[in-house]
């Protein structure tokens, strides 16, 4: 029993590390360039940032397809118009990499606005 809760206890340990390697959180800048479009990934927005992360070097995007599509552009569009501070969290696993950029550009985890 001890070593079946000591392995269940060292599988958590692991997803968790895992989970936050392959995340970066970018610092509170503000947002240079929004682009949406219509075909790449049918409807992908890329966003670069003052200054981006350190591995996802040449900025962020959001699929179309993913499940927070609509309130990320939301917050996107909000901060960009208001010049606002935001912070975004990257995933940076090279299953997250976005096609239409050749350097790191990462798929948004979240958006972090504050005053």
């Amino acid at each position: 029993m001890n070593k079946l809760l000591f392995l269940v206890l060292l599988l958590g340990a692991s997803i968790q590390s895992a989970f936050a390697s392959s995340t970066e959180l970018s610092i509170g800048t503000q947002i240079t360039e929004l682009n949406v479009y219509s075909r790449l990934g049918n409807g992908d927005v890329y966003v670069k940032l003052n200054i981006n992360g350190n591995y996802c070097k040449h900025g962020y995007f959001i699929n179309k397809n993913s499940a927070g599509y609509e309130s990320i552009l939301s917050s996107l569009l909000s901060a960009y118009h208001a010049q606002s501070n935001i912070k975004i969290f990257g995933f940076t696993g090279q299953a997250h990499h976005w096609s239409g950029n050749t350097g790191p550009t990462c798929e948004i985890y979240s958006v972090q606005l504050k005053h």
